[in-house]
């Protein structure tokens, strides 16, 4: 039984500590992924140029499950931290919202993330590691390079002054996600406002295409937010926001976003496109019940499908229990937020709705 916004325990009894992370399945287990933020919590201001709450690198988390109730804790990677402030994995870069997927060519199970430090610059870079079992553990293989192209020049300028400088090879990370198609080809996705697509090689290891996401000329999606009023127009031109999740059914792709509010909640929302490339409609809120101006005080980390089951998705959250956008009390005290995805192919519409508990027989009257 699923229990939203509730403690969650792995099999030995211990917090699950896998946050804004993603799920993969394979030869009938699922494999969770995720930030662990077993750690001190340092307020914000704390460190030069740290605007926000912040955590030490504890790496990430794997867990398995055969049921997605029960999950046994598998082990870490990415946490063999240095104490040199050069080094990537010194204890204060975050190494955030990893997302693996297998490439079926090569047999390996590719992992990334995005490496940050706490002022949001010294290292905000997409990383990528490598294994040879869903499990792990994952090599460290460095950034995620370009392949036969230069880097674009950010859509950031307009937030992050410095990322005009970027060097060619250098893609900015912030909020990714990694999606992969029924084609086997696989993609990166990096948002922060503006959201920008990556198409990776075939072997999953370098981005190959990009561009910004296009969309329908229109009205921004009902209830978007960002930190500040003036930070963009009322022209709709594209897919925006932070955190983004993809899932596609019956030919059609569904984005999921959160507003750019910090670490503060908001009315998470949604886009539908019959290609990644776009154009994306933007389709509004999608929460349903107490509390669901504010996406039940969560933001979006990853939509689940379920394995065997055609139409049936998971929405992903994460509480992290703010007293306001810039800070966190605990980190130790963000919970996980599992609820069913409830979808109109007809209308290419989705709904999320709050429960207090359910299980996988929900998908049987879907």
């Amino acid at each position: 039984m699923f229990k939203p916004g509730q403690s969650w325990n792995d099999t030995n009894g211990k917090p699950i500590r896998a946050h804004v992370g993603g799920v993969l399945f394979e030869a009938g287990t699922y494999y969770w992924y995720g930030t662990n933020f077993d750690g001190p919590t340092i307020p914000p201001s704390t460190l030069p140029g740290q605007r926000f709450s912040w955590y030490l690198n504890r790496g990430v988390a794997v867990y398995s499950s055969k049921d997605l109730y029960n999950w046994k804790y598998e082990g870490s990677s990415l946490a063999e931290v240095e104490y040199d402030p050069a080094s990537p994995f010194q204890p204060l870069n975050g190494v955030v919202r990893p997302k693996v997927i297998k490439n079926k060519a090569t047999g390996k199970y590719i992992m990334m993330a995005g490496l940050i430090s706490p002022d949001v610059d010294t290292f905000n870079d997409v990383i990528v590691a490598v294994s040879d079992s869903p499990a792990g553990p994952f090599e460290f293989q460095g950034k995620l390079q370009w392949k036969g192209m230069p880097n674009q020049k950010g859509p950031w300028a307009s937030l992050w002054e410095k990322a005009k400088q970027d060097a060619p090879e250098r893609i900015r990370a912030f909020d990714i996600t990694l999606y992969k198609d029924s084609d086997e080809k696989a993609y990166l996705l990096t948002a922060l406002g503006d959201i920008r697509i990556y198409e990776l090689s075939p072997d999953y290891r370098f981005a190959v295409k990009c561009d910004n996401m296009k969309g329908v000329e229109g009205e921004k999606p009902a209830g978007f937010k960002y930190l500040t009023a003036s930070a963009r127009n009322h022209t709709f031109c594209g897919p925006e926001g932070e955190a983004p999740a993809v899932f596609k059914y019956n030919g059609t792709y569904y984005l999921v976003t959160s507003g750019l509010t910090g670490w503060g909640p908001n009315s998470n929302v949604y886009f539908t496109a019959s290609s990644l490339w776009g154009p994306w409609e933007p389709k509004g809120s999608f929460a349903g019940g107490p509390k669901e101006e504010t996406t039940f005080d969560s933001q979006v980390t990853f939509v689940l499908p379920l394995a065997d089951r055609p139409g049936a998705f998971i929405f992903m959250a994460d509480q992290f229990h703010t007293v306001s956008t810039l800070e966190i009390p605990d980190f130790r005290k963000c919970r996980h937020l599992w609820l069913p995805i409830e979808l109109d192919s007809k209308n290419n519409t989705m709904r999320v709705n709050w429960r207090n508990s359910w299980d996988l027989s929900i998908f049987d009257n879907m």
